[in-house]
């Protein structure tokens, strides 16, 4: 085992890219063997379909830098003359491509300040509820006060009122 850090780190990014490409190679190997099934069974349409299928992975594991892109137009090449011999030109005018995928657009990191931006918006929208709430609470409390003042300022007015007529009799 390495001692080196960024030999270990080297170690563990070779692995990844093993694994990946494997699953490329055994993807390429599974659309070539789609296209050697349906020349045997002698379907032209739907061997017209797997190789074109094929000649695009094929394609993209040469761009990915998993196969070399000489042996990508090797083996392009090879299922195109395996597939000539049973496509006919009605075959090739039937074909229809395949719809894109539709791609996601956007990061999880821009999904997750969305909803960070919305959470934040509704904590806000709660606290302004909040205030208010405690706004209107304050000013009948206040109300309350006043009109208990105002209470108390009557009774004692008129306590010495009263003690003023007791005072005069």
């Amino acid at each position: 085992m390495a001692n080196i850090k960024s030999q270990k780190k080297r170690i563990i990014t070779n692995e990844k890219a093993r694994l990946r490409n494997r699953a490329v190679k055994s993807q390429l190997k599974t659309a070539t063997r789609h296209v050697k099934d349906a020349v045997a069974a002698d379907n032209g349409a739907e061997a017209y379909a797997a190789a074109c299928a094929a000649c695009r992975l094929m394609d993209k594991a040469a761009a990915k830098g998993v196969i070399h892109k000489n042996q990508a137009a090797n083996r392009k090449s090879g299922i195109m003359n395996l597939v000539n011999g049973i496509v006919t030109d009605a075959d090739r005018a039937a074909y229809v491509k395949p719809e894109k995928k539709e791609q996601k657009t956007g990061s999880k990191k821009a999904e997750r300040k969305a909803e960070r931006k919305a959470e934040m918006k509704a904590a806000s929208e709660a606290k302004a509820k909040r205030r208010e709430k405690q706004l209107k609470e304050e000013a009948a409390a206040a109300k309350r006060k006043a009109k208990e003042a105002e209470e108390a300022a009557k009774a004692e007015a008129e306590a010495a009122a009263e003690g003023a007529e007791e005072a005069a009799e």
